[in-house]
């Protein structure tokens, strides 16, 4: 297997997500506790890291062997398109799986079940997503399951990893967490909706019964504007009640430029031209969110040391 195949089977491009995560897990524990185990977070974020480049295999493993469309095998699939053996690709697969079990295992040794028990979550949601009788990308439920386990449940194992040992994370660390993600969980929700707004013809063609199918293309994409605005508007609500710093309301600056890269897809769902104007939009909002909760955290450092 090429280079180039290689980084298109784990959609290589996607994991820098994983380091975004990280970022937002430590600024946030800096802001509110000042410490954050940096050696179990690295070793968190390359445990990730692998489970995400093996999940993005599996997925593309998956949608090729059950789907029941020759177009979609031979001219959308990456595996057809290039002829790949899915003998390799299941090889490539499973080596790839190695490092995360081997790091899971130590982290969950040196910390507690509850790291095992996060991880085992992430997996299962991530194999279910292409796998099982009725894979999560087949059914109403699976765009939202999935905007919630990358926008939270990554961030919420780095955050355990990091506060372990300190006696800092409980209940209440755990659900300002959540709240400080939502921002990013209703902006992937957008990312997922677009995503079955474009692939809609082709979901139906495989039997995927996705929340778009459900509940069609125009009352997705009043859905999908409907999340977009929430998104936004969470963030002076966290902002006032001190979940994130105040800083973060600066995000409510790219309202406009995000709205004019959503212009394009509102009119046409076409997945190789609007729905990566979606994906631009998503990201610089993720990003800004998340580099303005930092810079609250360096912010917060800097003046208790004066």
């Amino acid at each position: 297997m090429n280079r180039k195949i290689f980084d298109e089977l784990s959609e290589i491009k996607t994991t820098t997500l994983d380091l975004a995560w990280l970022l937002l897990a430590i600024s946030f524990t800096y802001l509110n506790y000042q410490t954050f185990n940096i050696w179990y977070g690295i070793l968190g974020f390359i445990a990730v890291f692998f489970i995400h480049l093996f999940i993005n295999f599996h997925n593309n493993y998956m949608d090729y062997k059950n789907s029941t469309s020759e177009e979609y095998r031979q001219k959308i699939s990456t595996i057809g398109i290039n002829r790949e053996s899915l003998a390799i690709v299941k090889k490539w697969m499973l080596g790839l799986a190695i490092f995360p079990l081997i790091i899971g295992a130590f982290l969950t040794y040196q910390t507690s079940w509850i790291t095992l028990m996060i991880g085992v979550i992430g997996v299962a949601i991530g194999l279910l997503y292409s796998a099982g009788p009725k894979p999560l990308n087949s059914t109403p439920v699976g765009e939202i399951v999935v905007a919630i386990a990358i926008s939270q449940l990554i961030p919420i194992a780095y955050s355990y990893l990091g506060l372990f040992g300190s006696g800092k994370f409980d209940s209440s660390t755990a659900i300002s967490i959540v709240l400080a993600c939502l921002p990013n969980t209703f902006a992937f929700l957008c990312a997922e909706l677009s995503n079955g707004t474009c692939d809609l013809e082709a979901d139906l063609k495989n039997g995927r019964n996705t929340l778009v199918s459900k509940v069609g293309k125009a009352n997705a994409l009043s859905l999908f504007k409907a999340s977009w605005a929430i998104a936004f508007l969470l963030v002076p609500i966290l902002a006032l009640t001190k979940v994130v710093p105040y800083i973060t309301l600066l995000v409510v600056l790219l309202y406009p430029n995000i709205w004019d890269d959503f212009r394009p897809y509102l009119k046409e769902q076409v997945k190789t031209k609007t729905y990566p104007l979606v994906i631009k939009a998503v990201s610089k909002f993720s990003v800004t969110y998340i580099l303005l909760i930092a810079v609250g955290a360096i912010i917060k450092l800097v003046m208790s040391v004066l």
